[in-house]
Formats: C-alpha cells, structure tokens, sequence
C-alpha cells in the first residue's frame, strides 16, 4: 500500500539517482567542449562557467544545470553529512530553497526545473540537459 509519505520517499531515491545521471552527462559535456578547444589550442573553460549559462534561469537566477548538479552532489554525499557543509553545492542549494530542513530535496529540486503537475515524467530532465549541451556547445566548442 503507498500513502503519500512513502510514495514521495520513493521517488526521492529516483530523483536523485536521475540527477546524478544528469550530473554525469553534464560533466561529460564540459570535458568534450575542453577536449575541442584543446585540439584547437584554445583555452579549457571552466566548469562552474559553463553549468551558470543557461537559454533560461530559476527566479532567483540560478541556473538549471547549476542546481541539477548541487542536487546531484548532495543525494551522492548526505548521509556522510553530520551537519551540511559550507560549500558551493549547499549556497547553490540554499539559494533556491532547499536546505537542512527540507524533507524530500531532490523532489522539490524536480519541482523547480519543471511543472509540479507532470513531475513523475523524468524526460523533462532530459530536455533540461540536452538543449543546455546544445546551448554551450555552440558558444564554447
């Protein structure tokens, strides 16, 4: 039987297994922008530079990729947490409401990428990731 609660800590686990597969394809992107640049001489472009471009940005004018890799940091490295850390990945965190109190993270991450009502459709995520590497590729490569 699945109430609500266990319903949502369910898809917590989901989530955050689905941002950390976002997280790799993310990394990935920004290691072959690099490896492009180097094959000319150019300069490497750094990796936090890359995940704050973005077509669009979060109200508080994080952006996605940004906050789809602090979540993705956290889900990988909470439970080794006594208290969260001071770092880039909680302020990202922080910034956009998700904090130490927070029940479920990676679920109110999902529902600030994209529209509460059509949360259980992962794809959005995708979408997210696919057109940001379309975005930075053509500006950076």
């Amino acid at each position: 039987y699945f109430d609500g609660l266990w319903q949502l800590e369910y898809v917590e686990t989901v989530f955050g297994i689905a941002f950390v597969l976002a997280q790799t394809y993310i990394t990935g992107t920004v290691a072959d922008i690099n490896k492009l640049r180097e094959l000319r001489g150019e300069k490497s472009v750094d990796k936090i530079h890359c995940y704050s471009d973005s077509l669009w940005y979060l109200p508080d004018d994080t952006s996605p990729i940004l906050l789809i890799n602090s979540i993705a940091n956290y889900f990988k490295h909470y439970e080794e947490w006594d208290k969260w850390p001071e770092n880039w990945t909680v302020e990202t965190l922080h910034r956009v409401g998700i904090g130490e109190n927070t029940e479920f993270p990676c679920y109110v991450a999902a529902t600030k990428l994209w529209n509460e009502n059509e949360i259980k459709n992962l794809h959005h995520l995708l979408t997210i990731i696919s057109e940001w590497r379309k975005h930075v590729l053509l500006k950076y490569k």
